[in-house]
């Protein structure tokens, strides 16, 4: 059976690559330009569910960045210690294969959500997309699955540490707020954290995990950067944003028409699958120009 095309017409897929080009030019700046203090990283991944992560200013940011690239609204669906959740309810992205029925497409959308974890905020890892309209999900979701060692580095600080060592040596909740000089009720906030990253158990023990960190964990990294946070400069960011997608558009502009277009309809077929063997637009262009040149 012939496999269905994933545009209606050749216009439309030129289109589609167009749009491409342009969020892979967004996201690239975006990037570029957000990289995160690790004070705040760890702001996030200490909260202890959603509607707390989804109020810190990381992930107000990180929605307001991925709207401004062209993703859609961010929302945050899941945290687990290792794993985090994205849903998009109505993706601009899923809309560029809109003949495409039973597979996801949004492999853009999660290669972006990894590199931002990645490069901004340092914590490399994987993502996937878990669900998808285009194949039959209510929305578009993304699974972020972070390497567990850089987690641990980033999340616990100073004060974590203290606490570990209060708890090895014996001491109860009390007299760990006395050293920290601080309540007690915020002391025992502090050890919940450590409980839901089973360094400490439920009696607020160390665990095998807890012990095993104290003893090659806590001396691994170094000084930690601190400098200002990218939302201190959304402005600069959207205008560098908005300049890489008016040049991608110009671009695509300027070659319509040339022979690296004169291709015919039945050439782009499945763009979607291609454009994930490319690890850029350029890549994929770069095979198109070259099949062309076969063909001659």
């Amino acid at each position: 059976m012939e496999k269905p095309n994933e545009f209606s017409s050749f216009a439309e897929s030129i289109a589609s690559l167009g749009t491409l080009t342009k969020l892979e030019s967004a996201i690239s700046v975006a990037i570029k330009n957000s990289k995160v203090p690790p004070k705040e990283t760890r702001k996030l991944l200490k909260c202890m569910n959603t509607q707390e992560a989804g109020n810190t200013a990381l992930f107000q940011f990180m929605r307001q960045l991925f709207e401004k690239i062209g993703m859609g609204q961010l929302q945050l669906i899941r945290n687990d210690i290792f794993r985090y959740d994205f849903a998009i309810e109505d993706s601009p992205v899923h809309k560029l294969y809109p003949h495409i029925k039973g597979k996801k497409t949004c492999y853009i959308t999660a290669e972006s959500l990894a590199s931002f974890f990645s490069k901004d905020l340092g914590l490399p890892g994987t993502a996937e997309e878990t669900s998808c309209k285009n194949a039959g999900d209510p929305r578009c979701e993304f699974a972020i699955s972070l390497q567990p060692l850089a987690v641990y580095q980033m999340a616990l600080d100073e004060v974590d540490k203290t606490i570990i060592n209060e708890v090895m040596d014996g001491q109860n909740t009390e007299k760990i707020a006395e050293s920290l000089d601080m309540v007690e009720e915020e002391a025992l906030y502090r050890m919940n954290i450590l409980k839901r990253y089973k360094i400490l158990d439920d009696e607020y023990n160390m665990t095998e995990i807890g012990e095993t960190y104290h003893k090659y964990g806590e001396g691994m990294g170094g000084e930690e950067e601190d400098f200002t946070p990218p939302w201190k400069d959304m402005a600069e960011i959207s205008n560098a944003i908005s300049a890489s997608t008016s040049f991608a558009e110009a671009f695509t502009e300027a070659t319509n028409g040339e022979k690296i277009w004169d291709v015919e309809e039945k050439d782009i077929v499945n763009l979607a699958d291609e454009a994930k063997k490319s690890k850029s637009f350029a890549e994929l262009l770069s095979k198109q120009i070259k099949s062309d040149d076969m063909e001659e």
